[in-house]
């Protein structure tokens, strides 16, 4: 919905370049379930192989490698963030356990923060403005995939076997995925509102930066930020409930969010109807 307010001509390219990342994505969270981990990895390694090709001018005979070879010559692309993100898929296909918040900004960084600075050839006017932009688009991209955690608790749990949220902090608030149920205990809400805040901190830091883009960018990237930071306003709605509901924004709100930035006032109405503590 976010990339129909950018420039007709970038929205083909950045559609291009997101059928890579589900191409992705779909590997560790798909293939994964269908073949294994182990033969998952080989096909990261033959998208590896066959990325490696489309980047030097020699891209597969294949709908997907040769759209992202005319994007590409169109649109010079910076190939750390794209192996970045096979990385992130590495991450999960080698079942590396999220540990701490740094490996919860790290792993973010890989499959979210990428993300944002592979966008940065399209929203740019001049590449020279990349190092001056990227921290901010990075910022924003892993504050959207930690919103994609939070989002995604019960499923990931429940279909892949995996928990995004650090085990550190579950165990320093006496929790464990495996025994967590409804009605769930109020210092899981504590739990959430912590990573929320790690993250809001984060769009603020990317908000910011969307004043660096040429104006007719900004709405578009401005649009989807505020689209997916209210993800976790739904969480809120829905009393924390993650593990059995997965938090949606209707698109009424979504349309409303393009002109008028309501989170914070919403999160503090919803904090108010319900608010964590640990006492």
């Amino acid at each position: 919905m976010a990339a129909r307010l950018l420039p007709e001509p970038v929205q083909m390219p950045i559609a291009t370049l997101y059928l890579f990342c589900r191409r992705v994505d779909s590997i560790a969270d798909q293939s994964v379930l269908e073949v294994g981990a182990t033969a998952a990895l080989d096909e990261l390694l033959a998208l590896k192989d066959n990325l490696d090709a489309t980047l030097a001018g020699r891209p597969p005979d294949q709908f997907m490698w040769q759209r992202l070879h005319e994007v590409h010559a169109s649109f010079p692309l910076h190939k750390e963030p794209l192996y970045e993100l096979i990385d992130g898929a590495s991450w999960d296909l080698n079942d590396r356990p999220i540990q701490t918040q740094d490996d919860l900004i790290a792993y973010s960084n890989l499959v979210g923060g990428s993300i944002g600075a592979m966008m940065l050839p399209f929203l740019l006017e001049r590449p020279d403005d990349r190092s001056r932009a990227e921290p901010a688009a990075r910022a924003l991209g892993i504050a959207m995939q930690i919103t994609n955690i939070l989002r995604d608790v019960g499923e990931d749990h429940r279909l892949l076997g995996r928990c995004y949220l650090p085990l550190e902090a579950l165990s320093d608030y006496d929790l464990q995925m495996e025994t967590l149920t409804t009605p769930l205990p109020v210092s899981y809400a504590v739990l959430l509102e912590s990573l929320m805040t790690r993250a809001e901190d984060l769009y603020d830091d990317g908000l910011a930066g969307i004043d660096m883009l040429p104006w007719r960018m900004q709405m578009g990237i401005r649009a989807a930020a505020r689209m997916y930071r209210e993800i976790m306003n739904e969480v809120r709605a829905r009393g924390y409930d993650n593990l059995n509901h997965r938090a949606v924004v209707p698109r009424w709100r979504k349309s409303t969010l393009v002109l008028f930035d309501t989170f914070e006032r919403r999160k503090q109405r919803l904090m108010q109807q319900y608010t964590p503590t640990t006492e």
